[in-house]
């Protein structure tokens, strides 16, 4: 089990935020054929700068700030430890030696000994040379009692049986379905590696691969940013709305991989988007402030396709476009023009070209508004509806992409199991040729698994279909909406230059929410494992119940697909 990170007090102290304010040069991000992508490569951490607060009115979005990527986990930094070794003795002088006298009659005596003597060489040091014949006895007995344990072990000698032992000595490529972990228990550390990593060691042969990460939605009901409000005074922050110490517990976790993609409902256009300025349920616009959050937390990408992207009409959705490429993230799911939508969308991710598809099969009724503008359904939108994703998938291969993920927004909401519109989406997709496909919007934690079949271009495929992530962050309190899972798969390269996708796994998160009204609600989105032996001090006994619910929530419907269980 991962070592257990500090709480929220500590924390913060730890953390301190950026003091710039000056736009990003360059910082609008322009998607081309895969020629002309910008390779995106091994992240590292940022850390925090605090800043004076500024006046709401300036300039809102800091500079792109870089991270100073912490010492891997159970992994020590080298060291040149030296040995010192003494002075060998010196030899006393003035000392001769002699000969014992031997005794008449004595062993040495007998006629066979004493002429066996005679024949031995003269000046050889015979005892070593017996210690050493000796030794090379011992050696060879061991190595052969070795060999008899490895043969006989073949068939099986983990504590688990061959199957385990067998699992350990190669590297897995797909992924089977994992046996329902056991609940957590108060005080049970595991020892499971699977628990303990979230990459199996790849062989060192030159063969390229890349991690990436993506987590549940972000619903930013109007608690959580009443929330960020007060934090952006009580941290001094520099923009009127702070959304970092919510991430604190799971900073270092989200830019764990080599590509970070979330979703936030609603619009991000700024205040103006909404006649009513910043709203929560049921027509969001979140404050846009939580985009440099995020992109400080190693977030790479967003993804804005989903049933709250009209929230604040065609306008609202093109200034959220502009907001999100004015910090520096990447996005997928919406367009400013037809060029654009027709312009695949492919990024470089450790020397692989990863093609991105993003759509959501449901709009709130917006796009039936008849004040909506018309280009929202032309090419602003990236809804089933007005897609082909058939085309899209084509398109990515064409121009270049290795690999195809698609991020859907889909499903019913609350529902534990994925609805038959869910299964039918996604086996059009794995006909399309996507190799990974990841679901949010039902609000709880549903099942990954493999699907399978042939694509357009005549291949077999197999696809990894993750259902739904649940919530990431948001207000909804009830059992199964309170957590959801951060998950990653990493693509790897095969001898042949193909690409598979391997190593699947899952984090369950929950929000801790305290304080008793909305004036003074408080969240932390916790990474649970971190917490199960060691909950923060002031964590009540019903609040800790209800995050170890959580945890076997999510442990529960991950079970009945694939996806090992991760500590970092």
């Amino acid at each position: 089990m991962a070592e257990t990170r500090k709480t929220t007090a500590s924390s913060a102290a730890k953390r301190t935020e950026s003091s710039q304010s000056a736009r990003a040069a360059s910082s609008t991000v322009r998607r081309t054929a895969a020629s002309s992508q910008s390779a995106v490569g091994t992240k590292t951490a940022v850390k925090r700068q605090t800043a004076t607060r500024k006046d709401p009115s300036l300039e809102w979005v800091p500079e792109n700030r870089k991270r100073t990527s912490p010492a891997p986990v159970g992994k020590k930094a080298p060291g040149s430890r030296q040995t010192a070794k003494g002075s060998a003795s010196k030899a006393k002088t003035g000392v001769k030696s002699a000969k014992p006298a031997q005794k008449k009659g004595g062993f040495m005596d007998i006629p066979v000994v004493s002429r066996v003597r005679e024949l031995m060489p003269k000046n050889v040091n015979w005892p070593l040379i017996l210690v050493i014949a000796i030794s090379v006895l011992i050696l060879v007995g061991i190595i052969t009692l070795m060999s008899i344990g490895i043969s006989r072990c073949a068939g099986g000698c983990s504590e688990g049986g061959g199957a385990a032992s067998q699992a350990t000595m190669k590297p897995q490529i797909h992924l089977t379905q994992t046996a329902t972990p056991e609940p957590a228990v108060p005080g049970q550390e595991t020892d499971d590696p699977a628990q303990q990593t979230f990459n199996q060691v790849v062989p060192d042969n030159g063969l390229r691969s890349a991690t990436i990460r993506t987590m549940g939605d972000f619903v930013i009901h109007e608690e959580v940013f009443l929330n960020a409000e007060r934090l952006a005074k009580t941290t001094n922050y520099q923009y009127p709305y702070n959304f970092a110490p919510m991430l604190d517990p799971v900073w270092d976790v989200l830019g764990n991989a080599d590509f970070t993609v979330t979703n936030v409902d609603g619009c991000l256009g700024g205040k103006e988007a909404h006649k009513y300025g910043y709203r929560g349920y049921p027509q969001f616009n979140t404050p846009q402030y939580i985009l440099a959050n995020l992109k400080d937390a190693s977030v790479d990408m967003v993804t804005l396709a989903n049933n709250h992207m009209l929230d604040g009409w065609f306008d609202g959705l093109m200034k959220t476009i502009e907001n999100v490429e004015y910090v520096g993230l990447k996005h997928v799911g919406a367009s400013r023009t037809q060029d654009e939508r027709n312009t695949p969308v492919i990024y470089e991710i450790n020397g692989i070209k990863v093609g991105f598809l993003n759509y959501t099969e449901d709009l709130n009724s917006m796009d039936q508004q008849s004040a909506l503008d018309k280009r929202a359904m032309q090419f602003a939108v990236h809804a089933v509806k007005n897609s082909n994703s058939t085309k899209d998938a084509k398109a990515l291969r064409e121009a270049g992409a290795d690999v195809i993920v698609c991020f859907m927004h889909w499903g019913t909401e609350y529902e534990l199991e994925p609805d038959r519109d869910q299964k039918s989406l996604a086996q059009k997709l794995v006909e399309c040729g996507v190799d990974v496909i990841i679901g949010g919007h039902p609000h709880v934690v549903q099942r990954a698994e493999w699907l399978t079949g042939t694509n357009q271009f005549g291949e077999k495929q197999e696809t990894l279909c993750l259902y739904s992530l649940g919530n990431f962050l948001s207000f909804q309190r009830a059992q199964y909406r309170d957590g959801g899972i951060i998950f990653d798969f990493t693509i790897q390269e095969q001898p042949d230059g193909s690409f598979r996708i391997i190593n699947a796994g899952y984090i369950p998160t929950w929000v801790w929410v305290t304080g008793t009204e909305k004036s003074n609600y408080n969240f932390q989105v916790l990474n649970i494992a971190d917490y199960i032996n060691n909950p923060p001090a002031n964590m009540t006994n019903d609040d800790y119940q209800k995050m170890l619910q959580s945890y076997n929530d999510s442990i529960a419907a991950m079970s009945k697909g694939v996806g090992n269980l991760l500590a970092k």
